[in-house]
């Protein structure tokens, strides 16, 4: 029957309340933000609004005819339940995080039920048969409630179709079972009107996702544009950082590579041009400090171009077994004249069980005569230096290095291992280096598939860990991950 085309509402009520679209869970959450807060209306303007209507009635009983009061007390008795439910849902909905989203849109929808319900019951209570006038008053405040929860409920379209089917249904079945001529008038647009407001509400729907789409669109873009300008910060601070650390580094290198270049060419020049007469017994004396001067020039180019390799993936290891006492006996031959200098006392301790290692011999050394070497630079004179060789809970190898040294600070930790990095200024030159030496051991220990840690108490010393790991690591995956 053509009265009952509204029911066709009822698959899209159906579909919309059991198969929800998937869609960004923050558009779910906003259109209920938007539906809730409409709510409002239903608490408070619902049973004003309907007491008025009752009020009319009860004075123009005349024209709308003679409604029972228990049935006006009903009506607004109804209204007050479906406001005291909408009450109830506003204030849960500020208890509910946004993981509760589905439990809220099923309340609302359950609510609305309810209110449109109300809303047909009090077109029956408020009816009277044959009396035009009050069919008439009655049709027009079920239309402007039909109006009012397309406007209000559309953002959510199961909650605006639930509520548009539940006043809808028992409205067009009072007009389908009346006998006034006015109801079967009504009860012919019926059909058209349901139509109708389906129809803008789903075009206020779909202006309300437009709005919500542009909003999401520019939070988004907002949130882009602070994280991008985020990193460009963090960027430009970074890049900052590495120009003042170049910057000082060719100023230390400028130092450090000054140095042995005018011992060079100063002795080099009193030899040839033969300064102090012939065949002077001093010169074999400068001949050795120029040979000393180009081994250490030699290292520093070395250290350079050795950590420029690892850093460009290019540095090659060739781990071997080797005797660790024999490889330490070259570096404590080294280090014993350094240490004399500064009356320190150096002391080795090998763990029995270690053996042979298999690592890089020539890493090796590099790695214990960088560390000793700093150890030496940072200790004052008469303190002492540790130096340790250990296996480690795995069966890998642990090497230790520790000084009674000033130690450093815990926020300074971090930068040590950073090529071109040193602690003091480096344009002080009191402790001489390029801070290219720990870059250096970090760089060699992960080329083993080890690492190099630090750990230290200012004003108490510095201990540096190496840990080459065990023999059985395999070398190439290690070297393809650098």
């Amino acid at each position: 029957m053509g009265s009952f085309a509204c029911m066709a509402v009822i698959p899209d009520i159906i579909s919309a309340i059991s198969v929800p679209r998937q869609e960004d869970a923050r558009h779910c959450e906003a259109r209920l933000r938007l539906l809730v807060d409409t709510l409002p209306v239903t608490i408070y303007f619902n049973p004003i609004g309907v007491a008025i209507a009752c009020l009319a009635l009860w004075f123009g009983r005349a024209q709308f005819g003679d409604v029972a009061l228990w049935r006006m007390v009903a009506v607004v008795g109804l209204q007050c339940i479906a406001s005291t439910g909408a009450y109830v849902a506003w204030r849960l909905y500020r208890l509910l995080n946004s993981e509760s989203v589905a439990r809220v849109r099923r309340g609302l929808i359950a609510l609305q039920m309810v209110v449109g319900l109300c809303w047909g019951g009090a077109a029956w209570l408020l009816w009277i048969e044959g009396n035009a006038a009050n069919n008439t008053f009655v049709v027009i405040i079920m239309v402007m409630a039909l109006w009012a929860m397309a406007l209000t409920r559309c953002s959510v379209r199961a909650v605006f179709l639930t509520g548009i089917a539940s006043l809808a249904l028992p409205l067009g079945l009072r007009l389908a079972l009346s006998h006034d001529v006015a109801a079967h008038v009504f009860f012919g647009l019926f059909p058209i009107w349901m139509w109708y407001m389906v129809f803008s509400g789903m075009g206020a729907r779909k202006r309300v996702d437009d709005m919500l789409a542009a909003r999401f669109a520019h939070e988004d873009l907002s949130k882009e544009l602070a994280t991008a300008r985020d990193e460009a910060v963090q960027k430009r601070e970074e890049a900052e950082m590495a120009s003042k650390s170049k910057t000082a580094f060719l100023a230390n290198m400028s130092h450090e590579l000054r140095t042995p270049l005018n011992a060079i060419i100063g002795f080099s020049e009193i030899i040839s041009s033969q300064a102090l007469g012939e065949n002077n017994a001093r010169y074999p004396e400068y001949a050795g400090d120029i040979h000393s001067s180009g081994t250490h020039l030699l290292n520093l180019i070395n250290e350079i171009l050795d950590v420029a390799k690892i850093e460009a993936g290019r540095m090659e290891i060739d781990p071997k077994p080797f005797d660790v006492e024999y490889a330490l006996d070259a570096v404590k031959r080294i280090m014993a004249i350094r240490a004399s200098e500064k009356t320190l006392e150096i002391t080795y301790t090998v763990d029995p069980r270690l053996g042979e290692i298999i690592a890089d011999e020539r890493a090796f050394r590099q790695i214990m005569l960088n560390l000793l070497s700093n150890a030496v630079k940072f200790t004052p004179a008469g303190g002492s230096v540790a130096v340790g060789c250990a296996k480690a809970d795995d069966g890998g190898t642990l090497l230790s290095v520790a000084d009674t040294g000033s130690g450093i600070p815990a926020d300074k930790l971090v930068l040590l291992f950073k090529p071109f990095t040193q602690v003091n200024n480096r344009f002080d030159h009191h402790h001489g280096g390029t801070g290219l030496g720990l870059a250096l051991v970090q760089g060699l220990a992960r080329l083993h598939g080890g690492r190099a840690w630090i750990e230290s108490v200012e004003g108490q010393g510095t201990t540096v860990f190496v840990y080459l790991p065990l023999v059985g690591v395999n070398y190439e995956l290690t070297r393809a991950m650098q």
